[in-house]
């Protein structure tokens, strides 16, 4: 390959690069359905996906990323990815809720503990989408604890 060949080549992944759309825009925000929301955000919260579980997060106005600031965001976020981590979950039916929301119990479980925990969704009425707008992390505490060490042993 050319010199000549090769820049032109860099040119076009740097164009195309830059005609990315930016995955950060309310559009794209939310899920068709409610428990794809519940699904979604628990599957990011596995992976530790900080932005997308942003995505699913919002209440009936807009994503909650669009309320508050980003270091906010990444510090609730952070939180939130630490007590769901799990190795299995079970989504439960949805049950009707104040105001249109529904919420799915979730059953989730992390080596030998397990908790259900509540999820809480609703449409957003500007774009039609749904979010996860609760969910409750009291039955998940004990996810998010180191396990007992030992303390160094004197010789």
């Amino acid at each position: 390959m050319t010199r000549r060949t090769l820049g032109a080549a860099l040119l076009v992944l740097l164009a195309v690069a830059g005609c990315r759309r930016n995955t950060t825009s309310s559009d794209n925000a939310g899920t068709r359905t409610p428990q794809e929301a519940v699904v979604q955000f628990l599957d990011a919260a596995r992976a530790q996906d900080l932005d997308a579980i942003a995505a699913v997060w919002g209440n009936a106005e807009s994503p909650v990323r669009e309320r508050i600031s980003r270091q906010e965001l990444e510090r609730r976020l952070l939180i939130m990815t630490c007590h769901l981590k799990h190795d299995e979950s079970r989504v439960g039916p949805a049950q009707p809720g104040e105001g249109g929301r529904l919420t799915y119990t979730v059953e989730l479980t992390q080596g030998t503990k397990q908790g259900r925990v509540p999820f809480t969704v609703i449409r957003n009425g500007r774009t039609d989408r749904w979010f996860v707008e609760d969910v409750d992390l009291r039955p998940v505490q004990t996810f998010c604890t180191r396990p007992a060490t030992r303390p160094p042993t004197r010789n």
